[in-house]
């Protein structure tokens, strides 16, 4: 399967030679073996054109000598195609789009129109898209009414049903308008004059389609869980419908089919994915790579407002990779930080085959790309292998550090006594602002197993200790931020290719709509959550004495305990002033 890049010349107008004039410019990407329906969807969302209210027509001129051919139906697609493949460059056989009103005989207003196959109810002069939609919605207009019907003749342009009731007087006819696929409701009879019995006793099951139709509300959200068992219960209370288990599943195949299309589709779908994606969305970048055969292999997404926003983050960077759920399984790699309201920010996602060398080190290269490399940046993320060594490739000399949440996890595995007491004094150890306290700790912890120690010292104090990091990894003491990402995408990992990169998009666009709107209401020099941590060492400041050595060094009494503070330096004895980038309590003592 190939693909085929066209150019869209539109917004122009027609001169009596045949030629198309004063046209705008823009392309999409299609496959070669397109139908008309898809060939109009991506014409329409690329122009943005609304084919509820418009009618797209498609023209393009062979040669000089010829009158422009129109493509109209699947056949005229074919011949394109064909056409096109001997020509692949960009510019050849451009198709011309024009975009008109439907005419008066398709009569087409917000009374009358039929956009869906679900419609509220069935009126005469309603309009649908084409017979297969009419059929879909008199299925369902029959499930809702909990009546019966039979097709009493079908064709390429009528549709005509009737009750199955003997001598009823129900009927529904339908036909195509002109030359349209679009169907027109041209009859309908509601009132039944058959016995309850008929209906009763000639009971037919509905299609998959059909009872998918009505519960297609229930998955939109993919957080959403709802069984098969959950179909037959409200298909049983609601419409006196009562399925088996494997109808109720077969709805439910052809539900997220319909919503989420094949898998193997929704890779198919990528290029042209993307490709729109960067159209659309000026300072996305997105990377595609492919193994030798042509077959997908990883794809790479950073979206603008993160990378504009990365140059106000302190640049520590959290990496995790986790499963996908669909059928073909995969990873989402990701990489996040934290913004400047001490939230999340999420700075590119990608999905690989598996976390191995060569994916973690084509992750990391895209990164570099597009984030480049700033003084005294680092990376956290669990143990993986993978990921050092990515790192050591791609940022040469750029210290990594473990999330200390995982290297307990490994401790509580390997040595089995005194957990309680080990997993206070290692968390209070790993997050010690000072030598001293660290020492301290170690100590104690070398006296309930030296052994965990020894396990410490041979991964290296600096992974995971605050006070020996060879860069200052502030807060960040944990992978919790690329975790948190994991759970918030928990069931939309179960989706498509093509619709989990749409899903992670669009979460991302709310979070940054939810952010600017947070930002307008904050009237301090800070986010809210490095306010208050200011805010709260200001109260701790209150007790505390202060002795002036000089303009800028003080000396601060806490009890029995003295910390010299150096404000021009922005230091203080106790560590937490450098280490957490924010004044301490005795920092702001001095500024009373």
């Amino acid at each position: 399967m190939a693909k085929i890049p066209i150019m869209l010349q539109s917004n122009g107008n027609w001169d009596s030679y045949g030629r198309f004039r004063e046209f705008e410019v823009d392309g999409i990407v299609v496959d070669d073996d397109a139908t008309y329906s898809l060939l109009i969807f991506t014409i329409a969302q690329q122009l943005r054109i609304d084919t509820s209210e418009k009618i797209i027509e498609i023209k393009y001129i062979v040669n000089e000598h010829c009158p422009p051919m129109e493509i109209r139906n699947a056949m005229g697609v074919r011949v394109y195609m064909e056409t096109k493949k001997e020509n692949k460059n960009l510019g050849s056989y451009s198709l011309c789009i024009t975009v008109r009103d439907f005419n008066m005989e398709l009569s087409i207003t917000n009374k009358n129109t039929a956009a869906d196959s679900t419609p509220s109810s069935i009126e005469v002069g309603q309009v649908y898209q084409d017979k297969e939609t009419i059929a879909t919605a008199m299925k369902h207009y029959s499930v809702m009414h909990q009546f019966q019907f039979r097709v009493k003749r079908s064709s390429a342009r009528s549709y005509w049903l009737i009750c199955v009731g003997e001598n009823c007087t129900w009927h529904f006819k339908a036909t195509s308008i002109n030359d349209f696929a679009m169907f027109k409701v041209r009859n309908l009879d509601k009132q039944h004059t058959c016995s309850l019995m008929d209906n009763t006793f000639i009971q037919r099951k509905p299609t998959a389609m059909v009872v998918g139709s009505i519960v297609i509300p229930k998955y939109f959200d993919p957080k959403i869980i709802y069984t098969p068992k959950d179909i037959q219960f409200d298909m049983l209370s609601e419409h006196d419908m009562n399925l088996t288990y494997m109808q109720a599943w077969r709805a439910k195949e052809k539900t997220l089919q319909f919503l989420r299309s094949h898998p193997a589709d929704s890779y198919n779908k990528l290029p042209s994915y993307l490709y729109i994606l960067e159209k659309t969305y000026p300072g996305f970048v997105v990377k595609l790579k492919k193994a030798d055969d042509d077959c997908f292999l990883y794809v790479f997404v950073a979206i603008y407002t993160s990378i504009s926003g990365w140059e106000y983050c302190r640049p520590v960077v959290v990496v995790d990779g986790t499963f996908l759920k669909s059928a073909y399984r995969g990873i989402i790699l990701t990489a996040s930080t934290m913004d400047t309201t001490g939230t999340i920010l999420p700075l590119a996602y990608a999905v690989v085959d598996s976390e191995n060398d060569a994916s973690w080190k084509w992750f990391f290269e895209q990164f570099k790309l597009v984030y480049g490399e700033r003084a005294n940046m680092c990376v956290i993320s669990d143990r993986n292998d993978s990921i050092l060594k990515a790192t050591s490739i791609v940022y040469p000399g750029m210290p990594h550090y473990s999330c200390m949440w995982h290297i307990w996890t490994n401790i509580r595995v390997k040595f089995k006594k005194g957990h309680l007491k080990l997993s206070e004094l290692y968390f209070a150890m790993a997050r010690s602002y000072t030598l001293d306290e660290f020492n301290e700790r170690m100590s104690k912890i070398e006296d309930i197993d030296p052994r965990v120690k020894a396990y410490l010292y041979d991964i290296g104090y600096h992974r995971w200790s605050r006070v020996l990091a060879i860069v200052n990894r502030t807060w960040t003491m944990t992978s919790n931020k690329a975790e948190s990402l994991n759970v918030i995408t928990k069931y939309a990992r179960e989706l498509p290719i093509v619709e989990l990169l749409e899903y992670m998009r669009t979460l991302l666009e709310r979070w940054t709509k939810e952010k600017l709107l947070k930002a307008k209401g904050t009237f301090t020099y800070l986010g809210y959550k490095f306010n208050k941590e200011l805010y709260d060492n200001k109260t701790l400041s209150h007790k505390l004495r202060v002795r002036a050595s000089t303009d800028y060094i003080h000396t601060v009494i806490d009890g029995v305990r003295r910390y010299i503070i150096c404000l021009e330096n922005k230091k203080c004895s106790c560590g937490q002033f450098q280490l957490d980038e924010l004044p301490c309590p005795h920092a702001l003592a001095t500024l009373r």
